[in-house]
C-alpha cells in the first residue's frame, strides 16, 4: 500500500527511502504502542496499559488534596466520623486485587450525594450521600465500588491518550460553582484543573465496579444484598424530583434496571446473611444527622444568594448557625451575603469566624482576600491570597495578586502572576495575555 501511493505520486527515491524509513518508524512506534498489554489486575483480561502504578501514584497524591477543595474541604467538625468510614474502607481495601495501594478514605463537607475515586486508591464520600444510606453494608458498596475504580485502573483508563501528556492541564472546572453563591464573575475567575474524580464510567466499568466491589465486601464479611438494596434506591431516585441532589453520584455512576438485574445475579452467587450494621451505622452517623437541619438551611441560603435574596440567606445562615455555631461553613455563607450588601466590617467578622473554624478550606480566606483587595488592603488581601493558594490553585487569586503588584509598581511581578492565572484556567486569556504584553513593555 505505500509502495503504491509513493509510486504514484511520484516521489524521488530519495524522499521515498526517506518516507519508508519514517513509515517504519511509525509502525513500529504503533506497534509497540498496540503491544503494551497487560493484565488487569482485578479481571484477569488482557488490556492496554498507556499508564503504569508510579504514574497512577503520584496522580493521586498530587491531585487528591485540590480534589478535596473542590469538594467542599475534609469534614473536619466529626473527625470519629472520617475514622468510621475509614476502618470501613480499609477492611474492604485488604481483599483488593492492589491491597498494597496507598488506599486513604476521606470524608468531605458536601451536601450532594456523590463519592469519587482517583487513581492510586484515593477515595473520597461526601456527607451527603452518607445520610441517604441506610447502614454500614451499603456504605461498604459505595466504597467497595469505588475501590475497584481504583483498583481495576478505571479512572486511569478514562483519561484520554492526549491528557497523559499534560496531567496538570486537564479541563478546567469552575470552584464554588455546586455551593451555589458565587456571582458570575467570581464562578468564571474560580478554576483549577485535574479533577479525576469527576470521571463518567463507561456501563461495562460500572457492572465490573459492582461485581468485584460485591466480592470485595462480602469477602470482607457483609451482605452483597446491600448492593442491590443499594442500587434500586438510586433508580427510584433517578425517576423523580428527588434526583437533582444526585445528578452528580448518577453522571458518573448512572443507575439503571440492568445494573440492579446484574447485582441480584451477583448475590446469588455470594455467601449470604453477611453484616448489615444498621445500628453501628446510625450510631455513627448520630452527629451528622442532628445537624443535617443546619445543612439543609445553609444550603438553602446559598441558594437564597443565587437568587439575589441576601437578607433571607443571612437569615437562613443564622438559624444555620443556631444549630451548630462550630460549623465553618455557615459563617462563610453569611459573610457572602454580607459581602453582596455591602456589608464589608460585618462581612470580614463572618469570614474571621469561619476561618478561625477551619483554615485548612481555602473558600473562605479567598473570599476575605478579594474583600480586603476591594476594600484596599492590599498587604492583608495579599496574605490571604497567598494562603489560599496554598490549598487551591485558583485564577482569580493569580489575578488578585497580579493587580496588587501593579499598584505597588511592581511590573516584573505582576507579570508572573498573570502567567500563572492564564496557566490555572481557560477562562480570561485575552485580557491576560493583553496584560502581559502591556507589563512586558512597560518593564524594558
Amino acid at each position: 500500500m505505500f509502495k503504491h501511493f509513493f509510486l504514484s505520486a511520484q516521489i524521488s527515491p530519495a524522499k521515498l527511502k526517506a518516507a519508508k524509513l519514517t513509515d517504519f518508524i511509525f509502525c513500529m512506534s504503533l506497534l509497540a504502542v498496540l503491544s503494551s498489554c497487560s493484565v488487569n489486575p482485578v479481571t484477569g483480561k488482557q488490556e492496554l496499559a498507556w499508564v503504569d502504578e508510579s504514574w497512577e501514584r503520584k496522580i493521586g497524591e498530587q491531585h487528591y488534596s485540590h480534589q478535596q477543595q473542590a469538594g467542599g474541604g475534609p469534614y473536619i467538625i466529626d473527625p470519629d466520623l472520617t475514622l468510621y468510614v475509614r476502618s470501613v474502607g480499609k477492611k474492604l481495601a485488604q481483599y483488593s486485587k492492589r491491597s498494597h495501594l496507598p488506599y486513604d478514605f476521606i470524608v468531605l463537607n458536601d451536601s450532594s450525594p456523590n463519592a469519587w475515586a482517583l487513581p492510586g486508591g484515593k477515595i473520597a464520600i461526601n456527607r451527603g450521600l452518607l445520610v441517604s444510606l441506610n447502614n454500614e453494608a451499603e456504605l461498604a458498596a459505595v466504597l467497595a465500588h469505588e475501590i475497584v475504580h481504583a483498583d481495576a485502573r478505571h479512572s486511569a483508563q478514562s483519561q484520554e491518550v492526549g491528557s497523559l501528556i499534560s496531567v496538570g492541564q486537564l479541563a478546567a472546572n469552575v470552584l464554588l460553582s455546586n455551593a451555589g453563591y458565587s456571582n458570575k464573575a467570581l464562578q468564571q475567575g474560580i478554576a483549577y484543573t485535574g479533577l479525576y474524580g469527576q470521571t463518567r464510567y463507561s456501563r461495562s466499568r460500572e457492572l465490573e465496579a459492582d461485581l468485584y466491589g460485591m466480592e470485595y465486601m462480602s469477602a470482607a464479611g457483609y451482605d452483597p444484598e446491600a448492593a442491590v438494596s443499594l442500587q434500586k434506591t438510586f433508580v427510584e431516585l433517578s425517576k423523580d424530583r428527588r434526583s437533582d441532589a444526585f445528578s452528580a453520584l448518577f453522571a458518573s455512576h448512572p443507575p439503571s434496571e440492568s445494573r440492579v438485574a446484574a447485582n441480584e445475579q451477583t448475590a446469588w452467587t455470594l455467601k449470604r446473611g453477611g453484616v448489615r450494621g444498621k445500628a453501628r451505622y446510625q450510631q455513627e452517623i448520630k452527629q451528622l444527622m442532628t445537624r443535617k437541619p443546619a445543612y439543609d438551611l445553609s444550603d438553602k441560603a446559598k441558594k437564597a444568594i443565587g437568587e439575589k435574596k441576601y437578607t433571607e440567606a443571612i437569615k437562613l445562615a443564622n438559624k444555620a448557625i443556631k444549630i451548630e455555631p462550630l460549623e465553618s461553613e455557615f459563617f462563610e455563607v453569611k459573610g457572602a451575603a454580607q459581602t453582596k450588601l455591602n456589608r464589608s466590617s460585618d462581612a470580614l467578622k463572618s469570614f474571621d469566624q469561619a476561618i478561625a473554624l477551619n483554615d485548612q478550606y481555602y473558600a473562605p480566606i479567598l473570599r476575605r482576600g478579594i474583600l480586603r483587595y476591594e476594600l484596599r488592603s492590599y498587604e492583608s488581601a495579599e496574605r490571604d491570597l497567598k494562603a489560599s493558594l496554598l490549598l487551591a490553585p485558583t485564577q482569580i487569586a493569580y489575578i488578585k495578586l497580579g493587580e496588587i503588584a501593579e499598584e505597588k509598581d511592581l511590573c516584573a511581578e505582576a507579570a508572573k502572576y498573570y502567567r500563572q492565572a492564564a496557566q490555572a484556567g481557560p477562562q480570561n486569556q485575552q485580557s491576560l495575555q493583553q496584560k502581559i504584553l502591556a507589563l512586558q513593555a512597560s518593564c524594558r
